[in-house]
């Protein structure tokens, strides 16, 4: 991950370099054609300028953050001897105890013969609701109070 980080960074800052470069040049370049009343070539160099500074800032701000995730302390790399000792500390295949016999399973009892189904009962006709008679809810007579409850 750090030399990742590392190669980025360098990459970043690379870039960066150029386009800090690329944006001067270019804002003489369009000094320079404003002093000889070119105007054309003046917008055109403006844009440039407006491109690469854009670019510039944005790549210095990424290599920043880059640089920053760079650990401070590198990885020092094993040498092979120090790889091969904890190789050697392994026990000896000898040593290691076999495992213990594996005892079967229980029987499996047969499954059971299956029930036939019940008969299906027809449903119980159901009886219509009887119709009731809806009182109006705000009876032409009602009184209120200032809240808006009704005084029974």
């Amino acid at each position: 991950m750090s030399n990742r980080m590392r190669v980025l960074s360098r990459r970043l800052e690379r870039f960066a370099v150029g386009f800090s470069i690329a944006t001067f040049a270019f804002f003489l370049i369009g000094l320079f054609a404003a002093a000889n009343n070119e105007r054309q070539v003046v917008f055109f160099i403006a844009g440039l300028v407006a491109v690469c500074l854009f670019a510039t800032f944005f790549l210095w701000l990424a290599h920043g953050f880059a640089w920053a995730m760079i650990p401070e302390e590198p990885i020092v790399a094993k040498k092979p001897a120090e790889a091969i000792k904890p190789v050697e500390a392994i026990k000896p295949a000898e040593a290691i105890k076999p495992a213990e016999a594996i005892k079967p399973a229980e029987a499996i009892k047969p499954a059971e013969a299956i029930k036939p189904a019940e008969a299906i009962k027809p449903a119980e006709e159901k009886k219509p609701a009887e119709e009731k008679v809806i009182a109006p809810e705000n009876p032409p007579d009602a009184k209120y109070t200032i809240t808006g409850r009704r005084v029974y």
